[in-house]
């Protein structure tokens, strides 16, 4: 997603409103993107990178990719992911950069209320179901972004969270003050891949499901999408086992109690896990990261094929 236009004008001059500047060294910052330093003089500032906003925090926005409908996500050699066309032609690679973990946020970093639980069966999921309805939009819109989403998480080396994600605000997939869906992959390493943001509207009815495709050893393949929303469909082929399911509320430049969703909760319902051996006992466990609205997560049921869990705003 790098901006490769003007570098044949690097040495062209612009004027902003610290004097005049080489034009390689101007950039517009969109909205869900921020800019981070490297330390405290001129020479590592000019040097700063501009990050974008996943559902797992700020990410470089050279690692940021969406994939089309019709691509695949395949990983490879543990930390390189290779986007592949509708032949199985490797349309571009994604390498996992080299740098200090601290710099890339940890999963889950950007999490309010949510719960969880862990597929310890040993028998692999074969799907992940949840129906909720979209929100009203938040009586204050102040550049807030708010996800909600199931998702599943692996292990290992550079793992990542395979996720239908409803999304209000902006992010590095794009958006505004509206309601929209896309389904992303989000790894530890970095990288993170999306499909096309589609626009919904409250009220509407999302049926959010992740699915087992494939199975070869230890190589796993499974595919997100939104039930009956083109566009949405995200395989992703040759991970990690996806064990750690979770419904959360996540959400970056809360400024104030109204840039919620203008509603007390939402129920994420009809929840159904199933394994290869059917549908296994749940115990959801709640966790309540920020509480500064009176934010929480319930446990309603705890059914493998009908649950329900409520995440309030307030």
């Amino acid at each position: 997603m790098s901006d490769e236009t003007g570098r044949a004008n690097d040495a062209d001059e612009v004027v902003t409103p610290g004097g005049p500047r080489p034009s390689g060294q101007v950039h517009a910052v969109g909205a869900g993107e921020a800019v981070y330093g490297r330390g405290g003089d001129a020479a590592e500032a000019a040097d700063a990178q501009v990050k974008v906003l996943t559902p797992g925090g700020f990410r470089a926005r050279s690692l940021v990719h969406r994939v089309d409908e019709g691509q695949t996500l395949v990983a490879d050699d543990g930390r390189r992911m290779l986007m592949l066309d509708r032949s199985g032609n490797a349309m571009a690679a994604v390498e996992a950069p080299a740098v200090d973990p601290l710099e890339v946020p940890a999963l889950g970093s950007g999490w309010i209320a949510y719960t969880y639980w862990n597929n310890g069966t040993g028998q692999p999921l074969t799907s992940f179901r949840t129906t909720w309805e979209v929100p009203p939009a938040p009586s204050v819109a102040s550049g807030q972004t708010i996800f909600l989403f199931n998702g599943i998480q692996n292990y290992g080396a550079n793992y990542g969270i395979l996720q239908p994600v409803l999304q209000w605000g902006p992010s590095g997939a794009g958006g505004g003050p509206y309601w929209s869906v896309a389904s992303w992959y989000v790894t530890s390493g970095g990288q993170a891949f999306h499909t096309n943001l589609v626009r919904v509207n409250p009220g509407d009815t999302l049926v959010g499901v992740m699915t087992l495709t494939a199975q070869q050893g230890r190589a796993f393949s499974y595919v997100s999408l939104f039930e009956g929303i083109a566009g949405t469909t995200l395989p992703v082929a040759n991970i990690a086992e996806l064990l750690w399911c979770n419904e959360t509320l996540e959400a970056y430049s809360i400024s104030n109690c109204a840039n919620y969703p203008n509603t007390a909760s939402t129920a994420l319902r009809r929840i159904e896990l199933r394994t290869s051996g059917g549908t296994p006992p749940l115990l959801w466990t709640p966790v309540n990261a920020v509480t500064d609205c009176g934010q929480h997560a319930v446990v309603v049921s705890n059914s493998p094929s009908g649950g329900e869990v409520d995440l309030f705003y307030r």
